[in-house]
């Protein structure tokens, strides 16, 4: 999450303590990570056996860890136990469900085959008699950590099981100060006999503990660990283990009584008198992501692969690849009318269909494979990607406060979207406490400008452009900024808001001088660099700021960020990884090609800095205001970018050895806090905090650090070498799928679909949601009920939007998996001839990374600026002809468009209107200028 309270070393004395920042906790970790295995984390490495070394006590099993691990990692938490169950029954349909967990009860019967064994008899009655009977054994069984339950019915009738659940009391609390390589992250997916969990360390360096059930179990439901905090001033509550359940209908009906929402089917279980039966679960060491998805087949389940995402557009297709040993009997639509199947036949041992959604929302499709067993994946489908990125900045700037007589004049404002409200600091709504700061300022209030901004440098909307302007005026200069006729120019006052903080009685950095917080800083930098970029491209736009004086407060916030917090409250701007500064590199080239190179060489300087201390210091890569946390991932793979870029010239102090190494190392750290293998629409893609996959998935950072991946994927791997070719083509699929992913947050439809699947209504068309909640009921991060789904607020999604608009771009890839696909866009292929049409929602971008007949490997990189593609068959592409045809849309600009290539065989070649170019390298860029209003360009080689 992105806000400070008055917490940590900067806290005030009356105020609850918030979060610790820049601890130690993910420092270690990273420093691991740097030195370990990073193909571990790619799934490179070819497996190896490891075995268990399990601690018993008595029943419990106290210790599970890794024979010969490098690393002491004990996987359950400490002082619990694994090995209990717990089952709820009833003798009768209008009886009350009986709970029993067996770490209450004292067994009949305990024994063991071996050391690493043992076997349990419990004995269950209650005052009409026996009950049943319930074995358990844990132990070692063909390498692997086997746990079974048998159920036998010893009542005199017919006893139903309502619940069945799997307590898992694993080390997964990441805290402050304790070894990176203590806690382990939990990877799940929980959706029939196809369900499985892994855990793994910080590190990424294997092995992970795989869990998958046994061929007659499934599993189909689960509860949250309780006990976990993720702030100081969180409530104490008491622990309890996560949980998975076999049956969970018993819990189920609480659940549902509790106001909670649960999309699979809930069952039960009836035996007949003296009937028994069995379940269970196996534990499996897996040296990487390719040994986990290896596991989960030969163990009998699924492996899913997914091209495009789980979030798909109603315009763009999707494909899924299943390798499983079981036959596949039936993909069964949930709306089947709705819904179009194609099967694309048998490719590499894996199962491979084509789908499209037409119903806007949840889409389940349920796999019936293996004579009667069944795995289900949730797919979410939106409007195309450019309805959702034009609907979300419209609806921000008609959400805007308008009242010169309110000091927040022109604060672009939250909404409730349950209840549609618009929220301000005279109605904060059911924001409470400390947490009020939402609604103005900090990465909530900030996301807001940031994306409206960094829209219209894309899609100009004169409407959009005034409510930023009017932010800018009203709310900003002067208020939440100090202008450059105050001292401290340039800084931001952080939380509750600016009001309050200039008008404390406090001098200090509690109250005047609360412009510390170096998060808040991009945020702004963006909006201005987007300004600039408006002012500077698009003739018909009115701004009401020159284009010189945007960028020159883009400057100024920026020489702010990096001096300020350091000499308000000593906090580094150069140690930690802050959303969207990964705009300051366009900032210093901006400042450059406008004659400011002094400004541009000062921010250079700090930049630099910050980059030589990220690859050749101790970063942590884990860092942020809370001790475990995954909000740097974009800007890390920002300073990476930088350094491999300029690592060799003069006077610059990374080595290309170190750049590779923190670029990998970083990767590695991304991967990990992400959902890479779980196949359901808010878990793949996205990022994970401490959590993991229970709760706030579909974060600003699903789709920021998606960005990451990509890039890294497309610049940073050979990924037609044939060692590492499915690993990057993975990391691409994977990179795709974080953009697709958090559009789903996006509340919007048509009025058939009633303009959003969350919360319908035409007055919440565009309005977003700040987070997807996968449990079945709870309580947001922002302290408000939830019932499994989008937040009702939009908080800091606006973030995320902004790496989406950073990342928009369309790839054709030889994909080892699907063969050759277009992400972002639609594919057709003719006489040689590759014809795409962009929908990546922005259509200035073009990537294609192909495996040829005749060459080793072929890449194109192109992108237009002071143009976009054309909406339709505007790319035609010859690549073994080496020949382009482009078809743009007229866009009115101040200046000419430009075309730059990557990837075109050395030769020269002819550019319609721009005359002849030089390739002198395919791994070179080239820039060509293009006539003023051309809408046809070809490329051909001369």
């Amino acid at each position: 999450m992105g806000s400070t309270k008055d917490g940590d070393k900067r806290a005030t004395a009356s105020g609850p303590r918030r979060r610790d920042v820049m601890v130690a906790a993910g420092g270690a970790a990273a420093g691991a990570l740097m030195a370990g295995r990073v193909q571990a984390a790619q799934g490179t490495k070819a497996a190896r056996a490891h075995a268990f070394a399990l601690t018993f006590k008595g029943p419990n099993l106290t210790s599970l860890r890794a024979a010969g691990d490098a690393f002491d990692t004990d996987y359950l938490q400490p002082g619990q136990t694994l090995g209990a169950v717990t089952l709820a029954y009833r003798r009768d349909a209008a009886a009350p469900w009986r709970t029993v967990t067996t770490a209450d009860l004292t067994p009949t019967h305990l024994g063991r085959a071996s050391p690493q064994d043992r076997r349990m008899a419990y004995d269950i009655a209650d005052e009409a008699g026996p009950a049943l009977g319930l074995g358990l054994r844990l132990g070692i069984e063909d390498g692997q950590l086997a746990w079974q339950v048998t159920l036998t019915n010893r009542a005199g009738g017919p006893l139903e099981i309502g619940d069945l659940a799997l307590p898992l009391p694993f080390h997964t609390e990441f805290k402050a100060k304790q070894p990176a390589t203590a806690a382990v992250l939990k990877h799940s997916f929980i959706s029939g006999h196809g369900s499985f969990l892994f855990w793994m360390r910080s590190n990424s360096v294997g092995p992970y503990l795989v869990m998958t059930p046994e061929r007659e179990t499934h599993f189909e439901y689960w509860e949250p660990r309780a006990g976990a905090r993720q702030d100081s001033d969180s409530p104490i509550t008491g622990y309890r283990p996560y949980r998975v359940f076999i049956h969970a209908a018993a819990t189920g009906e609480a659940m549902r009584a509790a106001g909670g929402r649960w999309r699979q089917p809930l069952t039960t279980l009836t035996l007949a008198p003296g009937e028994a039966r069995r379940f269970g679960a196996r534990f499996t060491w897996a040296d990487s992501y390719a040994g986990v998805r290896d596991t989960l087949v030969t163990q009998g389940g699924m492996d899913v692969e997914v091209a495009q995402g789980m979030t798909l557009p109603t315009d763009l297709p999707g494909r899924i690849a299943l390798r499983t040993l079981d036959s596949i009997d039936a993909i069964e639509a949930e709306y089947p009318d709705q819904t179009t199947i194609l099967d694309l036949g048998t490719r590499n041992g894996r199962r491979v269909y084509e789908l499209r959604f037409r119903r806007l929302g949840e889409n389940r499709l349920t796999i019936r494979h293996g004579n009667g067993r069944a795995t289900h994946l949730e797919f979410f489908a939106t409007e195309p990607v450019e309805t959702l990125i034009n609907k979300r900045a419209a609806f921000i700037a008609a959400h805007q406060h308008r009242d010169p007589a309110k000091w927040y004049n022109g604060l672009l404002a939250e909404w409730n979207m349950e209840t549609q409200t618009l929220l301000g600091p005279d109605n904060y709504d059911r924001i409470t406490g400390w947490r009020i700061y939402e609604v103005t300022c900090d990465d909530p209030g900030l996301s807001k400008p940031a994306y409206l901004a960094s829209k219209n440098a894309e899609h100009p909307v004169q409407a959009e452009v005034t409510a930023l302007d009017d932010y800018v005026q009203h709310f900003v200069w002067g208020g939440l900024q100090r202008t450059t006729e105050e001292d401290d120019s340039y800084a931001l006052y952080g939380i509750p808001d600016w009001k309050k903080n200039r008008e404390s009685a406090d001098p200090g950095p509690k109250g005047r001088q609360h412009y510390w917080r170096p998060y808040d800083y991009p945020h702004i930098i963006t909006m201005y660099l987007g300004l600039y970029r408006v002012a500077t491209r698009y003739p018909t736009i009115t701004t009401r700021l020159d284009a010189a004086t945007y960028l020159e407060r883009a400057y100024g916030t920026t020489r702010a960020l990096f001096t300020i917090p350091m000499k308000i409250a000593e906090w580094s701007a150069y140690e930690t990884g802050f959303y969207n500064e990964v705009v300051i590199p366009e900032l210093i080239e901006a400042l450059d090609a406008a004659g400011r190179t002094a400004q541009a060489a000062e921010l250079r300087g700090h930049w630099v800095r910050k980059v030589a201390f990220f690859i050749n210091g101790k970063p942590d890569l884990f860092g942020s205001e809370y001790p475990f946390d995954s909000t740097g991932f974009e800007s890390t793979q920002a300073l990476a970018r930088y350094a491999l870029d300029h690592a060799g010239q003069p006077g610059f102090p990374v080595t290309r050895a170190a750049a590779r190494r923190f670029a990998d190392a970083q990767i590695a750290a991304n991967l990990f806090c992400r959902g890479v293998i779980e196949p359901a629409y808010y878990y793949l893609g996205s990022d994970y905090r401490a959590a993991g996959g229970d709760a706030f998935t579909l974060t600003y950072m699903a789709q920021m650090a998606g960005w990451a991946l990509a890039d890294h994927a497309l610049n940073d791997t050979a990924l037609n070498d044939t060692e590492d070719a499915g690993a990057a083509s993975a990391q691409l699929r994977l990179a795709w799928t974080s953009f697709m992913s958090a559009w789903a947050l996006v509340n919007s439809g048509t009025a058939e679909s009633g303009y959003g699947y969350w919360y319908p209504g035409q007055a919440n068309d565009g309005a977003s949601g700040g987070g997807f909640e996968p449990a079945s009921h709870g309580t947001t991060w922002l302290g408000q009920p939830h019932h499994r789904g989008s937040w009702y607020y939009s908080s800091e999604s606006d973030l995320g939007f902004c790496g989406a608009l950073r990342m928009a771009a369309t790839l054709v890839s030889d994909d080892p998996v699907f063969g050759r696909f277009c992400f972002g866009g639609t594919l057709a292929e003719a006489d040689g001839w590759l014809t795409i049409t962009p929908r990546d929602g922005v259509r200035r971008r073009l990537h294609a990374r192909l495996q040829h007949a005749r060459l080793a490997r072929q890449r194109l990189d192109l992108e237009v600026q002071g143009a976009r593609f054309a909406p339709s068959d505007s790319i035609a592409w010859h690549p073994t002809a080496a020949r382009l045809r482009l078809t743009l849309d007229s866009e009115a600009q101040r200046q000419p468009p430009t075309l730059r290539l990557r990837g075109l065989p050395k030769g020269r070649y002819r550019v319609t209107g721009g005359g002849t170019v030089e390739v002198a390298a395919e791994a070179a860029w080239v820039t060509v200028a293009l006539p003023a209003g051309v809408r046809e360009v070809a490329v051909e080689r001369v």
